[in-house]
């Protein structure tokens, strides 16, 4: 933590009452138990009226109390930028309340039973500093006083997930299953349908995107869904083949700019859809289709999938053009690949098993792929590399293995030197 600090332009730190470290308890006693609850009521008490009296504080000190929340009145110190809480030993949670404390800095946990903190807090954006050492929470999770960002972001992440669920859950509850919402079926099952898909999307973009077409892709029936796992699974299945049939319709239309501007004045405007509708379109049972990535590959490598004459385009033919285009860039990666280890085989660990040494040229070559297919570019600095492997592999085998990337950055190294020269 950093050095606190007691100044502040409204007057100073506050400091609200509490027990110095050094008392002593006795505990199993009746009398002992009420005062120690009198003792926490007090505490409780004392903490709400001192934030209450505070509302232009930047900085309140809790610590060394018996504190087991922390007052929902602390929404009211908007201004609050550290807040030190440690030395609490009762305190197990904190208020939501809390992100109303939008300037907060610095929040100092330590010696807390918290073990949870509420998704609220990844509201928190300007939340620098967090200190849980020695606190359940750290312990369950290793996060002492590091990577306050990152955690941060966790908690974030957290609250947006669960602000998609509770949205999902109004969303169908007073859509598709508005007509069972309040049956015993529909309070039970509703709920566990819900959880189920969002426990199925992990990535946060995509559940959003299943909350806003939740009437699309929720089943119409919710006998449907009295497997909530199964019929997540399903609706999942469902989002991914409706969202690339939209990633394919918009890919038409970048397809269809590039076959005008390779045919342009050659070719009808009109007749481009006719020729994308036979790419899109085959025989699936003896055919393979295009996927996502198969069309993208097509787009970008039109000028030498696409014949000269446009009245020779058929579906097939363009199709058969990118299974073969694709496979003669994987032959020539591994053609390259193979270069490789007969140059480091060769020339530095000929005593060395081929397959181990296989292993580190394909290593080495995974480093300078830029795409899923060969590329000019890497097809040219793989067989420079294997024209200069004793260059940029270390003489030892097992540093080769170990460190993979000093092959590909002696080659950066000496390719931004040669360029520096003019060579």
């Amino acid at each position: 933590m950093k050095q606190r600090t007691t100044h502040n332009g409204h007057g100073g730190v506050k400091r609200c009452g509490g027990h110095r470290p050094g008392g002593s308890c006795a505990s199993g006693e009746r009398e002992e138990d009420k005062r120690a609850a009198i003792e926490r009521a007090n505490d409780h008490t004392r903490a709400t009226g001192c934030l209450v009296d505070r509302r232009d504080a930047n900085t309140v000190d809790l610590s060394y109390n018996k504190l087991v929340t922390l007052p929902p009145a602390i929404a009211s110190l908007t201004a609050l930028e550290q807040l030190w809480l440690n030395d609490n030993p009762l305190l197990e949670e904190l208020p939501s309340e809390i992100e109303f404390c939008k300037q907060l800095r610095v929040l100092d946990l330590r010696r807390t039973a918290l073990s949870k903190l509420p998704r609220e807090m990844g509201r928190l954006k300007k939340l620098i500093e967090i200190d849980l050492r020695e606190t359940p929470f750290a312990a369950a999770t290793g996060v002492g006083a590091t990577d306050t960002d990152g955690l941060v972001e966790s908690i974030a992440r957290k609250d947006r997930r669960e602000n998609h669920r509770l949205e999902m859950l109004e969303k169908v509850v007073n859509g598709v299953y508005r007509e069972v919402a309040d049956t015993r079926e529909g309070q039970y099952l509703i709920p566990e349908l819900v959880q189920a898909v969002c426990d199925e999307f992990t990535d946060l973009d995509e559940l959003r995107n299943v909350v806003r077409n939740c009437d699309r892709l929720f089943p119409t029936e919710l006998r449907q869904a009295r497997n909530p796992r199964r019929a997540a699974k399903r609706l999942h299945d469902d989002f991914t083949a409706l969202r690339r049939q939209n990633e394919k319709k918009k890919l038409s239309a970048e397809l269809e700019l590039k076959l005008r501007a390779i045919y342009y004045d050659v070719i009808e405007p009109e007749s481009v859809e006719g020729i994308i509708k036979g790419i899109y379109q085959g025989d699936w049972a003896v055919e393979k289709e295009l996927e996502l990535e198969d069309i993208h590959f097509l787009i970008k490598n039109a000028p030498r999938l696409f014949p000269d004459d446009p009245e020779t385009i058929t579906g097939p033919g363009i199709r058969s053009a990118v299974w073969a285009l694709q496979q003669s860039l994987t032959d020539d990666r591994e053609e390259v690949i193979a270069k490789v280890k007969l140059a480091i085989m060769s020339n530095l660990y000929p005593d060395r098993e081929p397959a181990d040494v296989e292993a580190v040229a394909r290593a080495v070559g995974k480093l300078f792929e830029r795409d899923a297919f060969a590329t000019k570019k890497e097809l040219e600095e793989m067989k420079k590399l294997a024209a200069d492997a004793s260059l940029h592999f270390p003489a030892e085998f097992q540093l080769a293995q170990e460190n993979p990337q000093a092959a590909r950055m002696s080659f950066k190294r000496a390719s931004a030197a040669s360029a520096a020269m003019g060579m």
